[in-house]
């Protein structure tokens, strides 16, 4: 399983709260989708998938809160 980070360094689990950085609006992380990708490239990929968002952001927008 590729870990993926915030942009403070903060691991990113499904099921933690988030915040996305841009807006100040609070989610749920419910999946992180970066198999098969380098930990590289998962970091700039749009793979964190959050709860009531139909897009999918890239790590480094989200602050995790818990």
């Amino acid at each position: 399983m590729i870990q993926v980070y915030d942009r403070n360094r903060n691991a990113i689990i499904a099921g933690q709260k988030v915040m996305i950085a841009a807006t100040g609006e609070l989610s749920v992380a419910q999946a992180i989708h970066a198999e098969g990708l380098p930990a590289a490239k998962a970091e700039r990929a749009n793979c964190v998938e959050l709860k009531g968002k139909p897009e999918r952001f890239i790590p480094y927008e989200l602050i995790r809160l818990a």
